[in-house]
């Protein structure tokens, strides 16, 4: 058995992609939730333990747990092995780090110089203002373990010896964004210096660039980040995520907090589904991370107006993306920000977070906080400003309550505001263009076909397939023309099975292809078919008694049937034309009694 084999014997599709989704039972083995990689408010993604594979019908793509991985990571497939091989425990096969790509050459060099930096912070002479400081704010060793905090000292040349013997180059020094190129032409100078380093990771927990904080008095700037990188993109990481993304789904709840110290402090103090953006405004790639383990966010930014403004185009992409959103207030009186309230007392925080308001409410505050209500001026940029946020609202009785209220507080006409919000809101509805299936008279069933080339007829086909294999007992042969190859490859398998005896067995579909993993032959292509139809029966028919199955497969081979006798006649009538052209009586004869003979 090979290292990937060896992988997938060992986890469970259904496991691993349950670290990520919360996962409903849907049919036999089937689990389904709503796909982590398209917006949608109905579950159309389906996990199926016994193909051991996953399907989204929504966005048409699908695979096993390796390749389910490499997309919701965004990983390389042998970046994927790996992480894959650390909770199988299978041991993969050497190579040489010469051939690594780039950029897990990259975290390599960043890793290295964590912990490099790490001893420094334990060890070194040097370090006593860091280790000063970091016991000033209350950083217990394990917390600072567990974060991996690490000093960057002002003599670097030690450091950079060290990362020539362990086989760096000053290239990979520089492309990971710890050194840049000399303005002198030669050699380079190392970004971090004199500073508590705070190593930044990605959801999975590989190291992809710093954030250093000087710690004297000296007029530079109080934080350096890693500048962007192969790894490093700062739009697209969250500080924490990878420690609180457990506690996060636990609690369906994400915490976001601006700095990183917020986040470390509160996970020291047991409230650990909290992550930090770093000071900027949330973006897509952030809330696409979050996504994966909730739709509920509750924020706690500092919100002066300029943090108000990034904070509302932050949340704007969140409520586009159907989040359910918190805001989080406390007296700033009392503390400047989430870390300074948690070392004095962290019940305030918890009460805090407990008391968050939902974001409504929180943006009709600060609306008459910002404008004048008393001014026609005013009283128009506080209506902008609430009916923005109505639009977002999906109960239309909540919606017509928040306009009535507005339009009390601000003493206008209710009509008015409807008026305002009606004209702000007439955007063109994007029509939904996912192909529909008539399967019978009273349902319509949507089915994305795996395959761009399918039709109508080779999605009946496929559902037709779907049914067998779910009830192997209703299979039987059909005089059907099948429009796409690999359903007529599959289908000749299943007529193979069905026609062959087992010994000590009834010749029956149902003992002879009740798993279709043990068919001869299936594999590649065709191992790929089975593995979607076993998702698009659960999919498609998970709710159905047998009858209604069996009516509905009757339903499937009517069209089927009455598809091949028009592409029958269509054949014949251009045969009869050829015939015609040469002149050939007999032939035409002959051919029309076929012909007749298909009515």
């Amino acid at each position: 058995m090979d290292a990937v084999e060896d992988i997938k014997t060992r986890l469970d599709i259904a496991d691993i992609v349950g670290e990520y989704l919360p996962l409903k039972p849907a049919g036999s083995g089937s689990f389904k939730a709503n796909c982590p990689f398209h917006q949608e408010k109905t579950p159309s993604f389906y996990v199926n333990r016994p193909r051991q594979s996953w399907h989204c019908f929504g966005c048409n793509i699908g695979g096993d747990l390796i390749s389910f991985v490499q997309k919701i990571e965004g990983l390389e497939f042998m970046e994927a092995l790996e992480h894959l091989a650390q909770k199988a425990g299978v041991q993969l096969p050497s190579y040489n780090p010469e051939t690594q790509s780039l950029k897990k050459r990259l975290q390599e060099v960043n890793d290295y110089a964590a912990r490099l930096m790490q001893q420094v912070l334990i060890n070194d002479a040097d370090a006593a203002i860091a280790r000063q400081y970091v016991q000033k704010r209350g950083i217990d060793d394990l917390t600072s373990d567990l974060w991996r905090l690490g000093y960057a000292p002002h003599d670097w040349q030690r450091l950079e010896k060290k990362f020539y013997e362990k086989g760096f180059t000053a290239d990979e020094l520089i492309k990971a964004g710890l050194a840049s190129p000399s303005d002198r032409g030669q050699g380079m100078y190392f970004r971090f210096k004199d500073r508590l380093m705070f190593p930044i990771c990605d959801a999975m927990g590989h190291v992809v660039g710093f954030t250093g904080r000087i710690l004297t008095a000296d007029k530079v700037a109080k934080y350096v980040n890693t500048p962007e990188t192969l790894l490093y993109k700062k739009g697209a990481v969250l500080y924490g995520l990878d420690k609180a993304k457990g506690d996060i789904k636990r609690d369906d709840l994400a915490i976001i907090v601006e700095g990183n110290m917020d986040a470390l402090t509160s996970h020291q103090f047991q409230v650990a589904n909290v992550v930090a953006s770093s000071g900027t405004a949330l973006t897509q790639d952030q809330l696409n991370l979050l996504k994966r383990y909730t739709n509920n966010i509750a924020i706690a930014f500092d919100m002066d107006p300029a943090g108000l403004i990034a904070t509302l185009r932050g949340l704007d992409l969140a409520r586009q993306m159907d989040f359910s959103i918190k805001v989080i207030r406390y007296d700033q009186s009392l503390a400047k920000d989430p870390d300074e309230l948690i070392r004095k007392n962290v019940g305030l925080w918890k009460e805090a977070v407990r008391q968050a308001k939902p974001i409504m409410d929180w943006i009709y505050v600060q609306a008459f906080n910002q404008f004048p209500p008393s001014t026609p001026e005013g009283k128009r940029q506080i209506a902008q400003f609430v009916l923005n946020e109505c639009r977002y609202l999906p109960n239309p009785v909540e919606r017509d309550a928040w306009i009535a209220k507005l339009a009390r507080d601000l003493d206008i006409a209710p009509d008015a505001l409807r008026q305002a919000m009606a004209s702000a809101s007439n955007q063109p509805a994007v029509a939904n263009k996912r192909p529909i299936i008539q399967i019978s008279q009273t349902k319509s069933q949507p089915l994305v076909a795996e395959h761009s080339q399918l039709t109508n007829e080779t999605e009946l086909e496929a559902l037709w397939l779907a049914v067998v294999l779910a009830k192997p007992e209703f299979f039987h042969e059909l005089d059907v023309e099948w429009a796409y190859l690999p359903h007529a490859n599959l289908y000749k398998l299943l007529v193979d099975g069905y026609n062959s005896a087992i010994p000590n067995q009834t010749n029956e579909a149902k003992s002879l292809f009740n798993n279709a993993a043990q068919l001869p032959n299936l594999e590649g292509e065709l191992k790929q078919l089975v593995d979607f139809l076993a998702i698009l029966a659960d999919s498609e028919f998970q709710d159905q008694s047998t009858e209604a199955l069996k009516r509905e497969l009757i339903v499937i081979e009517e069209r089927l049937n009455g598809l091949t006798l028009v592409r029958r006649q269509q054949q014949l009538e251009q045969q009869m034309r050829e015939a015609e052209r040469l002149g050939d009586v007999e032939r035409i004869k002959a051919l029309l009694a076929q012909f007749n003979n298909l009515r």
